[in-house]
């Protein structure tokens, strides 16, 4: 960071064709490039502004071109599978002033989807527009070292085990097996920190200094944590860090959750609940954004049934949801086929209820947290497809559950 919001990026990929035809070029999803009002419908706040200034393999000057949130990089000769390109990307970025989840706020700074990401190959780079309402963009896991030098000093929490809390002007960060590498940079003087641990995991939070909630998160946080890993499976990372800023979102070993307290059960719980279901299973967040959102707000009201000792008041958000607007049939829309209302209602709403009403008949809570301990054991590290996930379904239920899932996926 040269000065509060400019960054001077230098990024080192090394890329591995692990498909079974040969490549003519890469794809990244470059966001930050398409965040503004002019390239993303429904982007509100300041844009991000972006130059590239140069794309090298070595001593080669590599041609490319930028379009909306898709960087294409043309290769001098096609790389075969199993072999590997390294490519290096030398840009500028100016994280917009409250931006949408790529952000600086005063003189902290969030930086969420801000590298070139590896864009997923299957027949073709799959790579979508930018759509603020969800994830329109998918990558696969990746091994990290992020190297960064700061004008001062601040608390670091990134996709990366970060360690003890403390300022810092300039480090590195190494991660293995994420999948998009989030970091943030706090001023000291905002924040108050609990750390705490929960089995193998070390949970840091991160609260506004002048928020009298730090305990109450901290709580929740490891309450929530506890329960998925008893109950789906253990967690495989060393450390989750959470941030009260009223972000709302789901990062690798990271989330951002609200200021206010009463929120803290519904979204709170959520947002670690995506660990398991984003995270270390995997799936298309453009094309079956239910496979995660979905899973994991089931998730969610499965824990505060317990941790209210109501079965239907755990699911009262997802209630709300599904009231909000009129639903789709299908739960499996692309997310750009989605209005925004819809969109809520019927994936975070209709499809966890639909869910719960499966389950009450075979065995409760306890049958659905089996079911998803076993498809969590089964699809560890990987990128499940609907078909998949259908398939699982299918095989682990007794008699025929075509019917059911045919009711909300095409």
């Amino acid at each position: 960071m040269t000065e509060p919001g400019m960054f001077q990026v230098s990024a080192d990929i090394l890329i591995t064709n692990d498909s079974t035809e040969s490549w003519a070029d890469l794809a990244f999803h470059f966001v930050p490039n398409a965040m503004n009002a002019e390239m993303t419908n429904g982007y509100s706040g300041e844009p991000a502004n972006v130059e590239v200034n140069s794309i090298t393999s070595g001593d080669d000057e590599l041609r490319y071109e930028l379009d909306g949130s898709g960087l294409f990089i043309e290769m001098e000769s096609k790389l075969m599978p199993g072999d590997q390109q390294a490519v290096t990307v030398e840009y500028t970025l100016t994280v917009p002033e409250d931006g949408m989840r790529l952000a600086q706020v005063e003189n902290n700074f969030y930086l969420a989807h801000w590298y070139p990401m590896l864009a997923e190959y299957a027949e073709g780079w799959q790579v979508n527009e930018y759509d603020p309402k969800g994830e329109s963009y998918e990558t696969g896991f990746g091994d990290y070292t992020v190297t960064y030098q700061l004008p001062g000093d601040y608390l670091i929490a990134s996709s990366a085990p970060d360690g003890h809390a403390e300022a810092s002007s300039s480090g590195t960060l190494t991660g293995r097996a994420i999948r998009d590498f989030y970091a943030a940079f706090l001023d000291p003087a905002d924040w108050q920190v609990a750390e705490r641990k929960s089995g193998n995991t070390e949970l840091r939070m991160f609260v506004p200094a002048e928020s009298n909630i730090l305990e109450e998160t901290a709580e929740l946080s490891v309450e929530a944590f506890a329960y998925f890993e008893e109950n789906i499976g253990d967690y495989p990372f060393a450390e989750l860090d959470v941030i009260a800023n009223d972000g709302y979102m789901e990062y690798p070993n990271i989330v951002e959750v609200p200021t206010e307290e009463g929120l803290l059960d519904s979204i709170l719980v959520h947002e670690i609940a995506h660990q398991w279901f984003y995270y270390v299973v995997a799936n298309d967040p453009y094309e079956n954004a239910w496979l995660d959102e979905s899973l994991t707000k089931f998730s969610t009201g499965l824990f505060l049934s317990d941790y209210y000792g109501d079965v239907d008041s755990g699911f009262q958000n997802a209630k709300a949801y599904e009231e909000s607007y009129e639903t789709e049939t299908y739960a499996d829309l692309a997310l750009g086929e989605f209005n925004t209302p819809a969109y809520y209602a019927t994936v975070y709403g209709k499809v966890p209820l639909l869910l719960k009403g499966f389950f009450e008949g075979r065995g409760g809570n306890e049958a659905a947290l089996e079911f998803l301990a076993d498809y969590y054991e089964e699809f560890q590290f990987q990128r499940v497809t609907k078909q998949q996930f259908r398939e699982f379904f299918e095989g682990y239920f007794k008699g025929d559950q075509q019917v059911f899932l045919d009711s909300w996926l095409q």
